[in-house]
């Protein structure tokens, strides 16, 4: 404005001040102009509900755009199929959302989960505004989220104990019993085989071929825990810790492997190599993380979360069972 002071002033007459004012209206108008109140109409949120997260746990991606109708048109975001190291299990439905300045927001919630550990960053993802009076696409990216991936805490709740006394210990000779022992399970070895080779020929074929199934076996188990008491503290946990028993169990059956000291994150690792889907991956994670809860944190559930595992452990190892007879495994 100091610049177009010292011009006017250098015009002859009258014609400087209305010229002067010419300028300073238009100028004002610019900076006024939908095109500078467009870059401000419109903006982006990103929030997680967390940023760490155990493996296998789920949490929530928030997407909303802000936009005002009047100016811009808003070309939501194309979330892909997958994200590395990520696990899409809901991509949710886009919202729109009035608010009382007549402004509008579309809103999206997507669910994921993860398998890998480490700390991993969800990419930003392209949102368009288009003007509805000018030609040039306004391009707004998402916030890049960290997320920390890991396993659940070893257990800490092993004490020391207190050294006890030396106690002294009384010797007493058993030889003669070791000897009578020994005599007795000699004549019982000769009673059982004598019995074996006596009924050998009369044992149907079919039964001389039997071999246990896991699946059958652990079908079996968990129809043991419908009837359950779930009243006190320790038939509650020892009813999550046979719920872990029994998927270790079987997966050890069908694999032929030692599954049994296991970690729950190993176990959802192994198990994510089988083909399992993320949904039924997630869902066997959940009573596997409870009872880990109630086994290490003496955390207690609900009657009802626990039939609710009970019913989530039935479905899981029956999916593994249909995948892994399609694997002819």
């Amino acid at each position: 404005m100091v610049l177009f002071q010292y011009i006017f002033k250098a015009i002859p007459g009258h014609h400087h001040q209305r010229m002067y004012r010419a300028v300073v209206f238009f100028s004002m108008a610019l900076m006024l102009s939908p095109i500078g109140l467009l870059a401000q109409s419109h903006q982006v949120q990103t929030t997680v509900d967390k940023q760490e997260i155990l493996i296998g746990e789920q949490f929530t991606l928030t997407i909303k755009g802000i936009y005002d109708p009047a100016s811009v048109k808003p070309h939501w975001i194309v979330v892909p199929d997958s994200i590395p190291h990520f696990d899409i299990v809901d991509k949710g439905k886009v919202d729109t959302l009035l608010y009382k300045d007549n402004s509008k927001a579309i809103q999206q919630t997507i669910t994921l989960t993860s398998f890998d550990s480490g700390r991993w960053t969800i990419p930003s993802m392209l949102l368009n505004f288009d003007p509805i009076k000018d030609d040039t696409t306004y391009n707004v990216f998402t916030d890049s989220i960290p997320i920390k991936v890991s396993f659940a805490p070893a257990d800490s709740s092993n004490q020391l104990r207190d050294i006890k006394p030396i106690m002294n210990v009384s010797i007493t000779d058993y030889t003669w019993y070791y000897i009578a022992a020994g005599i007795l399970l000699l004549l019982l070895i000769g009673f059982f085989i004598w019995r074996y080779l006596k009924n050998k020929n009369k044992r149907p074929l079919a039964e001389k071929g039997k071999r246990v199934n896991p699946y059958e076996v652990a079908m079996q188990e968990l129809k043991k825990l419908e009837s359950a008491e779930l009243t006190e503290a320790v038939s509650i946990k020892r009813f999550h810790i046979k719920l872990s028993e029994i998927v270790k169990q079987y997966l050890s059956g069908r694999h032929h492997k030692n599954r049994n000291n296991q970690t729950t994150g190993d176990l959802l690792i192994v198990l994510k190599e089988t083909g399992l889907s993320t949904d039924d991956l997630s869902s066997l994670a959940t009573v596997l993380r409870c009872g880990d809860a109630v086994k290490f944190a003496k955390y207690l559930p609900e009657r009802t979360e626990s039939k609710d595992c009970l019913t989530g452990m039935v479905h899981s190892i029956k999916q593994i069972e249909q995948l892994l007879a399609q694997q002819k495994i």
